[in-house]
């Protein structure tokens, strides 16, 4: 590919819409973020999202080829139609990838966040592994898996609801946002963890340990499943409690079975959760 070549990667998140121009090989040359407006309102969305775009490419004179799109909830990838979007209720019924069209003249690649924050992972590895799964941890958990250099795509062509893995069976075990008991997102999402933690933010060892039990117990299904080589974890919870990435692999270590990959390993996502999106969308785009 063209190393030349530059597309422009957008993370529409909970809160703030993130954009960067990428080349092929991952490098962010500027980067640009704005306030999300309330409930993804599709007009000032659009609005917001050519504002910066245009100051990226006015500061870094370069003219993106693609654009690539990141975003959170269950849509038509053929149509570009949102069907269920929680936290941006607004888009629900919306075209995105023509508004987004219209408002950029030029073409968009919609995918998932996490599947844009997934790839962008997985390209980072050096070798990059041959079956690979990337837990992003934040409000909830999601989750991404590339198998043999493709997306697999689960529930309405997404990347899967990973997060509602059963890791705790208590009847008195927590909830999380969608109602489902006992969830990997229940215990080890972001506002979970919030609430137990120490005044300065750190997370004493009353609740990292079973924290690293329930990723452990996540993991484990998940190699069952898909028989990884890596399983990569970020996102805001890890890049704030890298600690937990090691406790869940010695806990790993007490659930190992004879199906178990031997060589599997579980590691920290190498790029920080703010800037994977981004650079996923990006190389997405590039590649198609």
């Amino acid at each position: 590919m063209n190393p030349d070549l530059t597309a422009l990667g957008i993370d529409i998140g909970g809160s703030r819409v993130r954009v960067a121009l990428v080349t092929p090989t991952g490098d962010v040359l500027a980067r640009v973020a704005g306030a999300l407006p309330a409930d993804g309102d599709p007009a000032p969305l659009s609005e917001l999202v050519a504002q910066l775009c245009r100051r990226l490419r006015t500061h870094a004179h370069r003219r993106p080829v693609a654009v690539g799109v990141g975003l959170p909830g269950i849509f038509n990838r053929r149509t570009g139609v949102v069907q269920r979007a929680v936290n941006l209720p607004k888009l629900e019924g919306v075209n995105v990838r023509r508004l987004l069209q219209d408002a950029l003249g030029l073409r968009v690649l919609l995918d998932t966040d996490v599947n844009a924050a997934g790839w962008a992972q997985w390209r980072r590895f050096s070798p990059q592994p041959r079956r690979f799964i990337y837990l992003t941890l934040g409000t909830g958990v999601g989750g991404c898996v590339i198998l043999n250099g493709r997306i697999v795509r689960h529930t309405h062509d997404g990347p899967g609801h990973l997060g509602f893995l059963i890791v705790d069976t208590a009847d008195d075990a927590p909830v999380d946002g969608a109602g489902v008991r006992g969830s990997l997102s229940a215990l080890v999402c972001g506002p979970a963890l919030q609430a137990a933690a120490e005044p300065d933010g750190s997370l004493p060892a009353a609740v990292l340990a079973p924290t690293a039990v329930a990723l452990a117990r996540g993991c484990l299904q998940l190699a069952h499943l898909y028989a990884p080589d890596v399983i990569a974890l970020g996102g805001g919870v890890i890049d704030h409690h890298p600690e937990l990435v090691d406790g869940a692999w010695q806990a790993f270590a007490r659930y190992r079975s004879s199906l178990t990959p031997p060589d599997l390993r579980i590691a920290r996502a190498p790029l920080p959760g703010d800037d994977a999106g981004v650079i996923g969308a990006a190389l997405l785009a590039l590649r198609a």
